[in-house]
């Protein structure tokens, strides 16, 4: 295999049709023709779709979708998530269509999320006021003696028996998911710092 293919580079997402089937694959190099070698995505009993360890030589006339990286990692998880796909590492991935429903998956990994190209790693004007996680008080949860904060225990307790109706509803669940799974851990790492107790953090009073 080379390390570029024709049209392609290695990693990029493809979509194809296999005999009127879609499918979908990973250009993992190319043959002596420069024909694409992939991957699959193979769905197992998980649901989740993770990169096949069989390689299959494609032809260009079966690509119907092709999202190029360019050799730029950076835009794996926006190329995946056009595709159709959220990405919880790097060779396993939820399809959005499959995340309508009950079916809890998991968070996935930081570097696997979405980031707008203005998240980068430079300066903020913000900097100066923000204060760094270990500094932070643990949380706690307010005393439900008003109707602000049992307005706002009552939409906690609602989200967590919320099913999404959709894919766009599915895809909002999913992040608020993962930002409450990253916060509970910083929490709970302050909270060890200070030989306190876990905190129930979906299940307020």
């Amino acid at each position: 295999m080379s390390g570029t293919v024709t049209s392609y580079t290695i990693g990029d997402p493809l979509c194809i049709s296999d005999a009127g089937t879609e499918k979908w694959c990973v250009v993992v190099g190319a043959d002596d023709s420069g024909k694409p070698e992939v991957q699959m995505l193979e769905q197992g009993v998980d649901k989740m779709y993770r990169i096949g360890e069989q390689v299959f030589v494609i032809h260009d006339d079966m690509v119907t979708t092709h999202h190029p990286l360019n050799g730029d990692d950076d835009k794996v998880p926006g190329a995946f998530d056009e595709l159709g796909f959220r990405m919880i590492d790097g060779s396993t991935f939820v399809k959005h269509s499959d995340e309508v429903g009950n079916t809890n998956f998991p968070v996935g990994e930081w570097a696997f999320d979405i980031r707008s190209d203005d998240e980068g790693d430079g300066g903020s004007d913000l900097d100066d006021f923000i204060v760094p996680d270990d500094e932070c008080e643990p949380f706690t949860h307010a005393v439900a003696d008003n109707d602000f904060v049992r307005d706002t225990h009552a939409a906690v307790r609602a989200f967590n028996g919320w099913v999404p109706k959709d894919e766009r509803e599915a895809q909002a669940r999913s992040f608020v998911l993962r930002q409450e799974a990253r916060a509970s851990h910083v929490d709970d790492e302050a909270r060890f710092a200070r030989n306190m107790a876990g905190a129930n953090y979906r299940n307020p009073d």
